[in-house]
C-alpha cells in the first residue's frame, strides 16, 4: 500500500486496485442512507463482502520471499514496512490537525485523537475511519512474508492461514488491557492473512490458469444470485472487517476470494483492450484516497446541492487525487529548484 508498489504492478492489477478503491469510496458515500433505504442498505452490505478483502488479496501480488537471515529481514523491514508506517503516522497526523480546524474540535479532544492514532485499529473513527487499514496491512505483509519465507511447504502455509482464519471467527472482539480492541487492529490479521497469501499464490500461477472466462462468469453469476437473495430474503451473510462483524464465517473465507478472481480476470481482459485505462490513476492514488475520502465526504455533504450519492462518490475519488497531484507537482518543482 505504497505509491511505488501501486505503480510497479501490472496494468490489470492496478485496475483491480482501482475497482477496490472505487467500491470503498462508494460504501462511504452511501453509508448515511443505509438506515432509511433498503436498496442502499443492500448495496452497502454486498459491497462490503469483497471491497476491503480485495485490497489485502491484491496486496499478495507484491509479496516477495526473503532470505532466512537477520540482514535480509532488517532490509525487508526498512524497505517495505517502514514506508507504510511512515505514511500512516504522517497522514494520520495531518488528518487529525485538518479535522481539528474544520470541525473546530477542542485541543484536548485533538490531543486524545493523536493518542488514538498511536494505538490505531478500531479506535479510529471520524475522518480517520479508514486509517486502520495501514497498520493491519503492514502486519499482514509481515506475517505473509514470514510464512512464504520460513515455511517451505505451500500446503502448510495455507493450512496455517486457514487455521488463523478459523480462530478469528470464534470470537467477537479481543480487548487489550482496559481497551476494547487490540492495538493496530492486530487481531484482524488472523483473517487477512488467508486473503493475502491466497492472492500471492494465485498471482504466482496466474499465467497457468485455464478457463478464465468460465471462472469469471460463474463468479459474477453466483455473486448476482447472492445479491438478489440478500435484497429479497435477507441472506444471512455480513462482513465488516473493521468491526469484526461476521455472519456465516465460512462464506467470509471464500466469497472475497472468488469475487477477486472474477474481478481479476475481467480486469486482465480489460487491460488488454485499454478501454478503462482512464481508471488507472484511481489505483495509483489509492493511498491519498484512503486517507482523505471520509474528510472529503464530510465536507462536501454540507453543501446541499452536492449531498447526493453520485456527487459524494465522484468527489470522494477526485478531490483526494487532485490534492495529491498538486502536492506532488509542488514537491517536484521544489526539488528541481533546490538542485539548480
Amino acid at each position: 500500500m505504497t505509491r511505488s508498489e501501486a505503480q510497479s504492478n501490472p496494468k490489470w492489477v492496478q485496475l483491480v486496485r482501482a475497482v477496490a478503491i472505487m467500491a470503498i469510496v462508494f460504501d462511504h458515500a452511501i453509508y448515511p442512507n443505509i438506515s432509511v433505504n433498503h436498496v442502499s442498505e443492500t448495496l452497502y452490505i454486498v459491497t462490503n463482502w469483497w471491497d476491503i478483502p480485495l485490497l489485502f488479496i491484491i496486496g499478495g501480488v507484491a509479496i516477495t520471499p526473503i532470505a532466512r537471515t537477520w540482514a535480509a529481514f532488517w532490509h525487508f523491514v526498512v524497505q517495505r514496512l517502514v514506508p507504510i508506517l511512515g505514511t500512516y503516522l504522517a497522514s494520520g497526523a495531518l488528518l487529525v490537525l485538518a479535522s481539528h480546524f474544520i470541525h473546530q474540535d477542542s485541543w484536548r479532544y485533538t490531543g486524545y485523537f493523536f493518542l488514538r492514532l498511536l494505538y490505531g485499529g478500531q479506535t479510529l473513527d471520524g475522518d480517520l475511519t479508514l486509517m486502520w487499514l495501514f497498520t493491519v496491512y503492514l502486519l499482514t505483509v509481515l506475517i505473509v512474508t514470514l510464512l512464504v519465507s520460513w515455511v517451505d511447504s505451500p500446503a502448510i502455509q495455507v493450512f496455517i492461514a486457514l487455521a488463523m482464519f478459523a480462530l478469528s471467527v470464534m470470537y467477537g472482539t479481543i480487548g487489550f488491557l482496559h481497551f476494547q480492541y487490540m492495538p493496530w487492529g492486530a487481531d484482524l490479521v488472523l483473517m487477512t492473512t488467508l486473503w493475502m497469501i491466497s492472492g500471492y499464490y494465485v498471482y504466482q500461477n496466474w499465467d497457468k490458469m485455464q478457463f478464465g472466462r468460465f471462472y469469471a462468469t460463474a463468479g459474477l453469476v453466483i455473486y448476482g444470485i447472492m445479491v438478489y437473495c440478500r435484497y429479497e430474503w435477507g441472506l444471512n451473510f455480513e462482513l465488516v472487517l473493521k468491526e469484526h462483524h461476521i455472519k456465516t464465517p465460512y462464506m467470509a473465507a471464500f466469497v472475497p476470494l472468488f469475487m477477486t478472481l472474477a474481478i481479476g480476470i475481467v480486469c486482465y481482459w480489460l487491460a488488454k483492450k485499454r478501454w478503462f485505462d482512464w481508471l488507472l490513476p484511481v489505483g495509483r492514488f489509492a493511498v491519498p484516497i484512503i486517507c482523505m475520502v471520509q474528510l472529503t465526504i464530510d465536507v462536501v455533504s454540507h453543501v446541499s446541492i452536492l449531498n447526493h450519492i453520485p456527487a459524494l462518490w465522484f468527489l470522494g475519488l477526485v478531490v483526494p487525487m487532485l490534492i495529491a497531484g498538486v502536492y506532488r507537482m509542488v514537491l517536484k518543482q521544489f526539488r528541481s529548484q533546490k538542485l539548480n
